[in-house]
């Protein structure tokens, strides 16, 4: 039941966070895979394998990125077979405008909680950390 619940609290905050982001130019799976380059290039297969898509389903992403300039593709050092993606100067501005406006849209509905729903919230960020930390993932 835990996880049923869960599951779909999950799915409205996912529906939430793409209404923050609505009117921006990026859509909110962009913004993901933006997020997933912002620690340095990525190959592809590591980029479709963290969003759980299939390889042409990222290239698909990474052809739209790139063709908006908010992405790079490169090569791999080691293997220059090997096609990677990166972010942009653009990518980086973009990526911030999402997190300040999903932020703010954030920040104002939680302020409209009362003073001890946003202390359970509170309470509930370690546990979610533990849940959704990597070692955890199957």
């Amino acid at each position: 039941e835990l996880a049923e619940r869960l599951n779909r609290r999950l799915r409205d905050i996912v529906l939430l966070l793409r209404q923050a982001g609505a009117d921006l130019p990026v859509t909110g799976q962009q913004v993901s895979v933006l997020a997933s380059l912002e620690g340095g290039p990525m190959r592809m297969t590591a980029l479709a394998a963290e969003h759980g898509v299939r390889l042409p389903t990222m290239t698909a992403q990474i052809n739209r990125l790139e063709a908006a300039g908010l992405v790079a593709r490169g090569r791999d050092a080691s293997d220059a077979r090997v096609v990677t993606a990166s972010l942009t100067p653009e990518g980086r501005i973009r990526l911030q405008e999402a997190r300040e406006a999903r932020n703010t849209f954030m920040a104002e509905r939680i302020a409209a909680l009362s003073p001890e729903d946003r202390a359970a919230l509170v309470a509930a960020l370690p546990a979610l950390d533990a849940l959704f930390a990597p070692s955890r993932t199957p």
